[in-house]
């Protein structure tokens, strides 16, 4: 990629960090009677023991996080102990806060296992990107059940039920893609055709690569440990929306939350700024929530991550200080 070409993706990336960003902030300053003491009012009437459980709750879901991604490098022939795994996936988790959308953090893990092992660099991407598609399509099941069960009758809000409907499809069909041999033989077939060798060649090798999850024992463990760590991490939200004293039932944080999930995700912004906030700001409006507490729930699980992240930053710059 070169130089310029760089400069005009991070100009872009900084665009849509910016834009919705404005316009979450001037939908706070138009909401009638909104003043400076309201927020920080808002900031004085925080509850710390529920950002505790914030806390508590994601670092749950980093062990059981860690589990499932263990479980996926293992089927790669990637071995190494949990302790090591979860320094990397609390790097990664760091570099999360600040590189586009929330990806960038795994480009580090990736690194850091081909580092430290001898498999290649497609060993430790099929894993982890394996581990974070499964993570976002149990989040949209999520989604589809609690919307089928208490919003589908609801003309306001039932269609909401849509958007993760389609990305359930979508990565239903990606996972189609990558796990049934004949279809994969198809798209293989395609890939050869409209890509360059080099990366058809790699294509394809990915693909054989995801073919080793092909495996029912593995389905039913990365099940259960989805659950759990999905669960949790919309929980982080939850309590996040306890300490600012929203009365709203959980169901509406996981019919939500995994559609700011999957917007934060994508590496269109930086840390997922801007976009994450401007989504969560239209959404939780439907469920009665002032403009700017729905900012500030994502804000407050932004810093229950930043703060668990610490960890991740303290083993990175240890490493730096061990390699000088």
């Amino acid at each position: 990629m070169t130089r310029a070409r760089a400069s005009l993706i991070l100009g872009l990336k900084i665009l849509i960090t910016v834009i919705p960003c404005y316009f979450v902030f001037h939908n706070i300053l138009k909401t009638p009677g909104m003043d400076s003491g309201d927020f920080q009012s808002l900031i004085r009437s925080i509850r710390y023991t529920p950002l505790f459980f914030a806390v508590l709750c994601l670092f749950l879901s980093t062990l059981s996080g860690c589990v499932q991604w263990r479980l996926l490098l293992r089927k790669q022939n990637i071995e190494m102990g949990y302790l090591k795994l979860l320094k990397i996936y609390y790097v990664g988790l760091f570099f999360n806060n600040f590189m586009p959308g929330n990806v960038g953090g795994d480009l580090k893990k990736i690194y850091d296992i081909r580092v430290g092992t001898e498999e290649t660099v497609g060993a430790a991407v099929s894993a982890t990107v394996f581990d974070r598609l499964f993570g976002l399509y149990f989040l949209n099941v999520f989604a589809l059940v609690v919307g089928f069960l208490f919003f589908i009758h609801d003309p306001e809000q039932r269609y909401f039920w849509i958007p993760s409907f389609w990305v359930f499809v979508g990565f239903t069909v990606f996972q189609i893609a990558l796990f049934s041999r004949r279809f994969s033989r198809l798209i293989s077939k395609i890939a050869v055709k409209i890509l360059p060798q080099k990366w058809g060649d790699r294509f394809c090798h990915l693909q054989e690569r995801f073919h080793a999850f092909r495996d029912l024992k593995l389905w039913i463990a990365i099940t259960f440990l989805s659950g759990i760590t999905q669960t949790l991490r919309v929980l982080v939200h939850f309590c996040c929306g306890i300490a600012l004293g929203l009365d709203i039932a959980v169901s509406w944080y996981f019919y939500y939350i995994p559609m700011i999930a999957v917007i934060s995700a994508l590496p269109i912004s930086i840390g997922g700024f801007g976009p994450r906030e401007l989504l969560a700001q239209t959404l939780f409006a439907r469920a009665g929530v002032g403009t700017m507490e729905s900012v500030m729930v994502q804000l407050l699980a932004y810093l229950a991550g930043l703060l668990l992240s610490l960890v991740g930053a303290f083993e990175f710059l240890r490493r730096r200080k061990s390699v000088k």
